[in-house]
């Protein structure tokens, strides 16, 4: 049985605060110091696991996350920046993210297409 996990009030104020818009709080930062770097990639939060994210980093590689209070862990997790490869949803090869086929927010490789019709069923 899975158990819930109960946010006092500014938990839950932090989280519909800052969830959904960690690109546009750093693009913000980026415009006040633009030395920063804008970071994509997956932030892992002990308590709900790897998360998608953005994050800045100053030129001595910091870290600097503008939303990391959405987290239980307050930014105390691991941040893995993308290394711009995704994997084919149906076959598993692997390939640059510009070279994929979108499916949603599936990625199928374009040797033909098999694995995206195989990913919508027909």
């Amino acid at each position: 049985m899975k158990e819930f996990i109960e946010f006092t009030e500014c938990e839950m104020e932090n989280y519909k605060n800052y969830r959904g818009k960690c690109k546009k709080y750093c693009e913000d930062l980026i415009k006040e110091d633009p030395s920063l770097r804008l970071v994509r990639g997956h932030y892992y939060c002990p308590l709900w696991g790897e998360q998608a994210h953005w994050w800045v980093e100053d030129k001595e590689g910091n870290i600097i996350d503008p939303t990391k209070d959405q987290f239980p862990s307050k930014g105390m997790g691991e941040y893995i920046e993308f290394s711009g490869i995704v994997y084919c949803e149906v076959c598993g090869k692997e390939m640059k993210e510009e070279e994929a086929t979108w499916m949603s927010r599936f990625p199928v490789c374009n040797d033909n297409d098999w694995c995206a019709r195989t990913l919508v069923g027909v």
